[in-house]
């Protein structure tokens, strides 16, 4: 009886020991195929980078099929990293069969389906309102499980630069679209909208900047607009209405136009739109209206949909005056290297660049954006070597010492935070000169010289912002690792150039150097 007991026992307790370790391998088996996403740099209508607690909806389905049988799970990014997890995954196909997701932003715990339905009617809160859509993994799976999502703006960006030259105080403007559709059905799975389902008056969101500059911004449903769009501005008990040359908007295009608000009734003056992300410095419709000066943008050429740099380049001069680009580990981390691909600029006539096939007599032909910042592939890093992007520069001095270590250490503080926002620039004159020297290119023409070099540069700790400007004269320095004594105020580079930098920040965040945030 004793061993029938002591038996029982012991079978007991080694069935429940057998149980425990199936399960603990069961659930070690189970996490190895959960499945977790990583995201690019999203720049949302919020800024550029995720926030602690963001979520996202994912569906997956066999791959070649529709999704949207099963619910879409809720990801979440802990720390605002853009590293996606989820309390119940996700899981890879055991038997090693492929899969396609499809993923959102922002995630909706009513979604029923794959109808997700935009409301923009209030904009007081854009990352509510600011849908992407990602479906670029397709066919993943336990050997094939890089998930990185690449979300796409669904909506359009209408952005109002509104400057008071004639002193009057902007505090308290508003500006309201006029009936403009606020409602539609947005299919996730085939990334399309349907008709608008309700039309009216939206609120811009206004941020003061100083007392004479506002911006009014607005997400709004892609769609025709025959008749235009309209917006009212109103301060007070004047009213001005402005007219933005638009009757077409397109998902993900960002719309901006630069207006002039005086204190009387009438219409506002509208500048040119142009394309413009947070590094761009503000172009005015005069310099666009110039013949000399182009701007230009360039993609890049691993991933056209992904932008790469951009520039106002002087035609006259054959120097651009500042090239404008975003610097994170996407552009950095790759298998391209330095190709010295050296060649004209495909976006423009080659009469109107300077030939620098063998370079200049007793300069370098520096780069604006290095070569070290786009090795992504070869191809993307050899659009760092078009003739646009060289300006004759000291050697020895300047360009192989203080300047590029200046340069590899923008590039470690590129590593600390999600973007880094750089404007490279090259000033021919200066206040106290304004005589312009040459040297001559390949073809004996001139280009200009220019007197001295610039950084601007703006990133995010923490949710705020930080910015830090360095000038260095065209000269030969000393001290190889002496940049920072040439760091200054992005404000006070702003006075000395004429350029504003980084328009969409507030001006006391130009005004501040804080050097301790760039150690």
């Amino acid at each position: 009886m004793n061993f029938s007991i002591s038996t029982l026992c012991f079978s007991t307790l080694l069935a429940a020991a057998l149980s425990s370790c199936t399960n603990e391998i069961q659930s070690l088996m189970d996490a190895d195929r959960a499945v977790t996403f990583t995201t690019a740099t999203p720049h949302r209508a919020t800024g550029t980078t995720w926030e602690a607690g963001d979520a996202i909806g994912v569906f997956m389905a066999a791959s070649g099929e529709t999704v949207g049988t099963d619910a879409a799970v809720r990801y979440e990014t802990p720390s605002g990293d853009g590293n996606f997890s989820s309390a119940s995954p996700l899981y890879f196909p055991s038997d090693g069969s492929a899969v396609d997701f499809v993923a959102y932003y922002p995630y909706d715990a009513t979604l029923s389906g794959t109808t997700y339905k935009v409301n923009v009617s209030d904009q007081s809160e854009p990352a509510k309102i600011d849908l992407m859509r990602a479906d670029n993994l397709r066919g993943l799976s336990l050997t094939n499980r890089t998930a990185r999502l690449d979300f796409d703006h669904e909506l359009a960006t209408l952005t109002l630069r509104l400057t008071a030259t004639d002193g009057t105080v902007l505090n308290g403007l508003t500006a309201t679209l006029e009936d403009v559709a606020t409602q539609a059905d947005f299919d996730l799975t085939t990334g399309t909208f349907s008709t608008p389902t309700a039309t009216a008056d939206v609120a811009m969101l206004v941020t003061t900047e100083s007392t004479t500059s506002a911006t009014a911004t607005a997400l709004l449903i892609p769609g025709t607009y025959a008749e235009g769009l309209k917006v009212t501005l109103r301060l007070g008990d004047k009213v001005q209405t402005v007219a933005p040359s638009l009757t077409q908007l397109e998902g993900g295009k960002d719309y901006t136009f630069n207006l002039n608000v005086t204190g009387g009734s009438g219409a506002a003056t509208g500048e040119a739109t142009y394309f413009k992300r947070t590094e761009t410095p503000l172009i005015t419709n005069a310099q666009l209206e110039q013949d000399n000066l182009h701007y230009i943008v360039h993609m890049m050429a691993s991933d056209p949909s992904v932008r790469n740099y951009a520039m106002l380049y002087d035609s006259d001069l054959k120097i651009a005056y500042w090239v404008a680009y975003p610097l994170c580990g996407y552009y950095t981390n790759g298998d391209g290297s330095r190709t010295d691909d050296w060649q004209f600029d495909p976006s423009l006539s080659q009469e109107l660049q300077a030939n620098l096939r063998r370079g200049f007599n007793g300069y370098d032909r520096g780069h604006q954006i290095p070569s070290a910042d786009r090795v992504r592939t070869n191809a993307d890093n050899a659009t760092t070597f078009y003739y646009t992007n060289m300006t004759p520069q000291l050697g020895q001095g300047l360009n192989q010492s203080i300047w590029a270590n200046l340069e590899d250490r923008v590039r470690g503080w590129s590593s600390g935070t999600d973007t880094l926002f750089v404007v490279t620039g090259a000033m021919p004159t200066t206040p106290t000169d304004q005589q312009i020297t040459y040297v001559r290119d390949n073809d004996g023409r001139n280009v200009a010289v220019p007197k001295y070099y610039f950084k601007a540069l703006a990133r995010r700790i923490g949710g705020q912002f930080y910015t830090i400007a360095f000038k260095l004269d065209q000269r030969r320095y000393d001290n190889p690792q002496g940049y920072m004594d040439c760091a200054m105020s992005v404000s006070d580079l702003e006075a000395l150039t004429g350029f504003t930098f980084f328009p969409t920040l507030d001006a006391s965040v130009k005004q501040t150097l804080d050097l301790s945030r760039w150690q």
